[in-house]
């Protein structure tokens, strides 16, 4: 094996550490954004009953959570892959693949009724994954194409 070759491999080589902390601020994100949500209902609903207070949380989760998930993965992504030059969109899926695993124990203590939520919280998160390696790809891409340009033939 040449240098040339041992460097494109070692390039190549997926980071698994990055991953790995990329979905866990993933997820992290999410909590975050959950306890925002609830701390905002109850600022600006504060007639709030205690049935409905006893739910929030779940009710909350329910519709926000999805949503977060993805976009909470999509900037894990943007960190975990920066300074990559290759295999970026196998990390983004990575990240995303990872991170839904790391939820994907919940789908058996849900309420039946919500357990179809999950599949589609684990989806986008997958698709927040790949979307997020996609678009640094083509960051990656563009920065390598005006570098080519910019250099005297």
């Amino acid at each position: 094996m040449n240098q040339t070759t041992g460097r494109a491999l070692a390039a190549s080589r997926i980071r698994w550490g990055r991953i790995v902390l990329a979905a866990l601020m993933s997820e992290a994100g999410v909590i975050l954004v959950l306890l925002a949500a609830i701390a905002g209902y109850t600022v600006f609903t504060p007639s709030i009953t205690d049935a409905q207070s006893a739910t929030l949380g779940e009710d909350i989760g329910y519709y926000v959570a999805p949503a977060a998930g993805a976009v909470t993965t999509f900037l894990a992504v943007l960190w975990a892959t920066r300074r990559l030059t290759s295999a970026v969109v196998a990390h983004g899926a990575l990240v995303g693949l990872v991170s839904m695993l790391l939820g994907v124990g919940f789908i058996f203590t849900a309420r039946p009724d919500h357990r179809a939520m999950y599949i589609v919280a684990f989806v986008l998160r997958l698709l927040g994954g790949y979307a997020g390696g996609l678009f640094v790809q083509s960051r990656v891409n563009a920065r390598s194409a005006r570098s080519a340009i910019d250099q005297p033939v």
